[in-house]
């Protein structure tokens, strides 16, 4: 399947205080931008008045698609879009939105009646009346996303538009097009604004999108491999067997690696999956365990060896070139050092691996997949040790290329089924608002991706959930992660 997806068919260009028109945008929100690449600009603040240290607040594309507003924005320098102005990576920026361009409605803030402020870094959201009293909103319950989760200076923004600026599903609006305000402002001390002064007006694109075409669960007909990758969330499957047993039955994986699952060892997870998928025990499954991170194959297990809390298998695949699958799960949140030194010992094991190095051998152009959680909250460059091949510690060695001929590994956001959306973990109570924390990266010249997707039952059609026998509230009851599913095709051999 081809994933690569316009986001913008047309942005008309912005003028301070001037309205500003747009089109239909079909997008998929996830902190890659090669999908902005021919849209117009919206607008663009001077470079260099932001203060020492602060955020420098740059070009501005705007888009809608009838059911949410999309930004990418430039912040001139590196920040981590959701951590709180304390240290060099926070920021306090703030984004205000006048949804009814009336002054007297809303909070009088910047010249506007804004009826929602985010405080971005403050992980806070507001709404509020036509009176300006305010109502606190989750983050977590997606009203906002923001991608990358990493560090960046450059974020795509994605805010839910309230029922009353919607066209209908398929439709447009009888009435004229509706208009909103907005402005952006970073909180700290002589902190930069965009636009300098007044406010962008923003014309909302007069067709919805709609829904894009369903991903089919059934596996792709040219896969030579099916695998599923999931962060259970502290053990679920011995909870809630059942619940994992729709999920098997309706994925029907060749390969499953399971993070955060230590209420079961590598036998019992082997039982479970077995039990499941092949009951008639025609196929003998295998497992291996390191920490909470199992893989359980369907294909014979030639070797492997533990990464830290990361496990790394070679599995016998019924194809020329075998795979070697690294299960990852490096530490979350505040572990800004050990998440450093997981990634970069990660990527050491496979360049040794190719190097012939390593504790157990591979042949020449093997494939491999990097699966898990990769509990991406910190800096970007550990997410550049591993799809690149740039160490974070200079003294793991020399940096290489971990895609071998294409330099580095391939990295295809995956979409839900049903949604133009990309996230992977949510939580409706959490200040982070729902975020791509979950990856599936890939040799691209041993294996050809043909078909992917995120699983999130919730926002799957009733008739496709019943024809999966899947209940809506399966994800949910699952993991606050979601699964990741990929039908790899495996390239011939040179």
């Amino acid at each position: 399947m081809n994933f690569s997806h316009a986001l913008i068919a047309s942005v008309a260009a912005l003028f301070l205080c001037l309205p500003a028109s747009s089109k239909s945008i079909e997008g998929l929100p996830d902190g890659v931008f090669d999908e902005w690449e021919g849209a117009k600009l919206g607008k663009s603040d001077p470079r260099g008045d932001g203060p020492a240290g602060g955020l420098d607040l740059g070009r501005l594309w705007l888009g809608d698609d009838g059911e949410a507003l999309y930004l990418r924005l430039e912040v001139g320098r590196e920040t981590i879009l959701q951590n709180p102005p304390s240290g060099d990576i926070g920021n306090d920026l703030r984004l205000y939105l006048d949804l009814d361009r009336k002054k007297s409605t809303g909070l009088p803030v910047e010249n506007l009646g804004a009826e929602l402020e985010i405080r971005f870094g403050l992980r806070s959201v507001f709404r509020y009346d036509q009176a300006g009293n305010p109502e606190s909103v989750a983050p977590g319950a997606g009203i906002v996303m923001g991608f990358p989760t990493h560090s960046s200076d450059e974020f795509e923004i994605r805010i839910e538009l309230p029922e009353s600026l919607r066209p209908a599903r398929t439709g447009t609006f009888k009435a004229k097009r509706k208009r909103i305000k907005l402005v952006l402002r970073d909180n700290a001390e002589g902190g930069d604004r965009l636009p300098d002064g007044g406010a962008i007006n923003y014309k909302l694109a007069k067709k919805a999108v709609g829904d894009p075409t369903p991903i089919r669960f059934e596996r792709a007909e040219t896969a030579d491999v099916r695998i599923l990758s999931m962060n259970v969330e502290a053990s679920t499957p011995a909870i809630r067997p059942d619940v994992y047993r729709r999920l098997l039955e309706a994925i029907r994986p060749d390969i499953v690696a399971f993070q955060e699952l230590t209420a079961w060892n590598a036998e019992q997870a082997r039982e479970f999956v077995e039990s499941v998928l092949s009951p008639d025990g025609e196929i003998a499954w295998e497992a291996r365990q390191q920490f909470d991170t199992i893989t359980v194959s369907a294909f014979p297990i030639l070797g492997w060896a533990p990464i830290d809390g990361n496990l790394v298998t070679l599995i016998d695949l019924p194809e020329e070139r075998d795979l070697v699958l690294f299960n990852m799960h490096p530490p979350c949140c505040d572990n800004e050092d050990g998440r450093d030194e997981e990634f970069d010992n990660l990527a050491a094991a496979w360049r040794d691996l190719l190097q012939g190095s390593f504790s157990f051998s591979i042949s020449d152009g093997d494939a491999a997949v990097f699966a898990g959680d990769y509990n991406l909250v910190g800096f970007r460059r550990q997410l550049e040790s591993i799809r690149d091949g740039v160490f974070v510690d200079a003294s793991k060695g020399a940096d290489f290329a971990p895609g071998r001929g294409e330099g580095s590994l391939r990295d295809p956001p995956l979409r839900h089924t049903h949604r133009r959306l990309a996230y992977t973990w949510r939580r409706a109570s959490s200040s982070f608002s729902p975020g791509r924390l979950d990856l599936i990266l890939f040799t691209g010249d041993a294996l050809a991706l043909e078909r992917g997707f995120v699983v999130d039952t919730d926002s799957m059609r009733s008739k496709t959930r019943r024809k999966l026998g899947l209940n809506r509230r399966d994800s949910e009851l699952a993991s606050d992660h979601l699964g990741l599913v990929v039908d790899f095709s495996v390239r011939n051999a040179n």
